[in-house]
């Protein structure tokens, strides 16, 4: 039981990162300026390469 717990919390945490760097991704594409454009997405990339 626990370890079907355990896999569930770590299905919804990668899930939950998942939906987060979509909607990073998806802010970082309002940004009108190239320049800025490209660090978000630089930016999200950093934060989300350790989630699973």
């Amino acid at each position: 039981m626990k370890s079907m717990i355990l896999l569930l919390t770590l299905l919804l945490s990668a899930c939950s990162a998942d939906i987060g760097r979509g909607i990073a991704e998806s802010d970082c594409s309002k940004i009108r300026n190239n320049a800025d454009r490209e660090q978000c997405y630089k930016d999200v990339e950093r934060t989300f390469e350790h989630y699973p």
